[in-house]
């Protein structure tokens, strides 16, 4: 079993925040999206070090989080 997540996955994830944005508030969300991230992070670098994903595959799931955080973000800001 790998870490392996489809991008369309990680866009998914993250929306909930931006709805969140409505109810709770801009910062909460914004909170939220980070230890998401963070966590998510985290994961890929334990799936890295224990071999289970390779330096390549890590990267390339980093860089996908990252893009799937900041349209999460985009849309918090966007929020009235």
């Amino acid at each position: 079993m790998s870490y392996m997540q489809k991008k369309e996955q990680m866009t998914k994830d993250f929306k909930f925040v931006a709805e969140c944005a409505r109810d709770c508030g801009k910062d909460a969300a914004r909170e939220e999206s980070l230890h998401s991230l963070a966590a998510k992070v985290s994961y890929i670098d334990s799936f890295l070090r224990g071999g289970r994903l390779t330096a390549d595959e890590a990267a390339q799931q980093v860089k996908d989080l990252y893009k799937a955080w900041k349209s999460a973000n985009k849309a918090i800001d966007s929020e009235p």
